[in-house]
């Protein structure tokens, strides 16, 4: 069984990736990371044995890797949000008075955008 931390991640690539998936393999991954469902319960809700659930988590999860090793999207959205988060902090460091503190103030919150879209 996976750890937290792994099924957080793989829900984070579910959530770039999963239309690229079979609708059986998405459906799948989604019971088992977002429900927390166990394999037999899986089985049983989708009608199909234990050893169909487990070789679809091991297929789902290559493709889910492999398209993030081939496209990189996540790594990108969390470089992204990196980069946007120290932007704020040098913001917070700026001490801007008239049109200087209108700029910043304006860049402040194109980047509370886009960290609250996240």
């Amino acid at each position: 069984m996976a750890n937290v931390e792994e099924r957080v991640e793989w829900n984070t690539l579910l959530d770039f990736y999963g239309p690229l998936l079979t609708e059986h393999r998405r459906e799948v991954l989604r019971l088992y990371c977002e429900e927390d469902l166990s394999l037999a319960e899986i089985a049983e809700q989708l009608g199909i044995t234990r050893q169909g659930v487990s070789d679809a988590l091991q297929k789902g999860r290559r493709q889910l890797a492999d398209y993030e090793a081939k496209l990189g999207l996540v790594e990108r959205y969390r470089a992204l949000g990196e980069r946007a988060r120290r932007c704020m902090e040098a913001l917070d460091g700026v001490n801007a008075s008239g049109e200087d503190a209108r700029r910043v103030s304006e860049a402040r919150s194109a980047l509370e955008d886009i960290l609250r879209e996240r």
